[in-house]
């Protein structure tokens, strides 16, 4: 019997809620821990409280794969009386060097080795009941100066570290990014955003196969929902059903990711699309093209391109067994 698309996807959509990780109330409290910490560390030099960011933040997380993330905003320090950074590498260094060598010191769950320097982030690994829990705090600085940043200006200069920045980074000698954490939560929010959050989901789902299947690089997370906006805003008409919802995202990536830049909302002059290699770019523009051939010519292939996490499937249906679809990331592992 042919596989019926849209209960598989909302299936799927049902066994990758994130409200079913058994930890998350404790992964959730810690990211609030490192926030309170945070806070009292650099009460001088912060423009406001840690703020959530991230796909838990934007209810775009899925239980295989997902951030529980915050960023801390920082003062421009302009004049010698000011409070706060007046480099961004400074600002970077010093939330990296506290969370490295003092906040590990009254917290058992990580130690000075799991604290790492990312791209425009501090990654932290804990260890919380047997579990690994990821987490990635992003320093920020309001702009354009001092005493800038407010409920009507939430504007940040990130610092992009040099060791990991794309080739497009490099050959431009790019150390900063504007951007706005803020209204990049509020992108996807909202009940009218309810079908895109949807989407978003199941096209990290996808992802999360593809790489699980064939290693390599595709297309980033925060690309998808960027994408997955545009062509919601795009259509002429929304179609009905998961899987019709699922393609016309995918033929819009298709269309855009290796011939149009794609230009973060919140900053004209980023072009998110530098941030991907042209490899990348177009292995995700096969595999998509690849997908939507084969699910459409035959139904049971959605199983293998959008599997269910059988760790939170609570029927025993054999058509759906962990032998019939394709594997399942451990939640030890977060983005």
């Amino acid at each position: 019997m042919a596989t019926n698309k849209n209960e598989h996807l909302q299936k799927v959509l049902d066994t990758h809620d994130i409200n079913k990780v058994e930890n998350l109330d404790k992964f959730i409290a810690k990211k609030n821990a490192v926030k309170k910490a945070l806070n009292e560390k650099f009460s001088d030099e912060k423009a406001s409280n840690a703020i959530d960011s991230g796909s838990y933040a934007k209810y775009t997380a899925i239980n295989t794969k997902f951030d529980i993330d915050c960023c801390i905003p920082f003062r421009k320090k302009v004049k010698d009386e000011d409070k706060g950074f007046s480099s961004l590498k400074d600002m970077f260094d010093e939330v990296y060097k506290y969370l490295k060598n003092e906040y590990t010191k009254d917290d058992d769950d990580i130690t000075k080795g799991d604290v790492r320097k990312q791209k425009v982030s501090i990654g932290m690994k804990f260890n919380i009941d047997g579990e690994d829990f990821d987490m990635d705090v992003v320093p920020g600085r309001e702009r354009p100066n001092n005493n800038d940043y407010n409920s009507n200006n939430t504007d940040l200069s990130l610092y992009i570290n040099p060791s990991n920045r794309s080739k497009k980074e490099e050959d431009d000698n790019k150390t900063r990014i504007k951007t706005n954490i803020k209204k990049h939560v509020e992108l996807l929010g909202g009940t009218e955003r309810t079908h895109e959050r949807k989407i978003t989901k199941l096209l990290k789902v996808w992802k999360t196969e593809r790489k699980n299947q064939n290693g390599g690089k595709l297309i980033k997370s925060f690309m998808m929902e960027l994408y997955t906006k545009e062509a919601f805003d795009e259509a002429d008409e929304i179609p009905s059903g998961l899987w019709k919802k699922v393609k016309m995202v995918m033929n819009h990536i298709i269309d855009n990711i290796t011939e149009n830049d794609l230009v973060d909302p919140a900053n004209s002059s980023n072009i998110v699309s530098d941030s991907m290699s042209d490899t990348a770019k177009s292995d995700t523009k096969r595999d998509m093209k690849k997908t939507i051939k084969e699910v459409d010519e035959d139904s049971d292939k959605i199983k293998e391109y959008f599997p269910i996490n059988e760790d939170y499937n609570d029927e025993d249906d054999d058509s759906n067994s962990k032998a019939s679809t394709a594997s399942v990331l451990s939640t030890s592992k977060f983005g």
